[in-house]
């Protein structure tokens, strides 16, 4: 509980991905979610209480949040396949929906990048790009903006080769 920030709205993660610590910032209608939940299923809890705790109050495991997953998608009518969706999609939506949303507002995207690098975590840039190919095979008004922008990086042609 103690990771949990309700006055300025953040959550601090630890030992993510890359074993790296992450500050996650959470919107305001979650943090008054948050807020009620804690005063009333955490009012006599010790700050180093687990936020959503498993069996015996202790730390869910992995298995216990994929079958509240499962059973989530089944009340929203939601089909669950061998392919998803999955809990981690959660993540891959974020990226691509931050990617749409700059897009359409006008911001350089390289521009903001990094900070989408440093949100998801990633070490460098070259998983972050996987996002932005995505999102514009998704969206042809972002790719027609990046071609605008990088098409000088890939030239168009056909294969060259050159015998030496």
């Amino acid at each position: 509980m103690a990771n949990v920030d309700l006055n300025d709205g953040i959550v601090t993660i630890r030992h993510a991905k890359n074993n790296k610590d992450r500050l996650i910032p959470i919107a305001q209608s979650l943090t008054d979610r948050l807020r009620n939940y804690m005063e009333s299923f955490h009012r006599f809890s010790e700050d180093t209480s687990i936020v959503f705790p498993g069996a015996e109050m202790g730390r869910m495991d992995q298995s216990t949040a994929y079958n509240h997953f499962r059973d989530y998608l089944i009340m929203a009518d939601i089909p669950h396949t061998a392919t998803g969706p999955r809990i981690h999609d959660f993540r891959h939506g974020l990226a691509v929906a931050c990617l749409k949303k700059w897009s359409l507002a006008g911001i350089d995207l390289t521009n903001m990048l990094p900070y989408l690098s440093a949100y998801m975590g990633h070490s460098d840039f070259r998983a972050t790009q996987y996002y932005l190919r995505l999102t514009a095979d998704l969206y042809p008004h972002i790719l027609s903006k990046l071609e605008a922008e990088f098409g000088y990086v890939i030239p168009e042609g056909g294969f060259f080769y050159e015998e030496s």
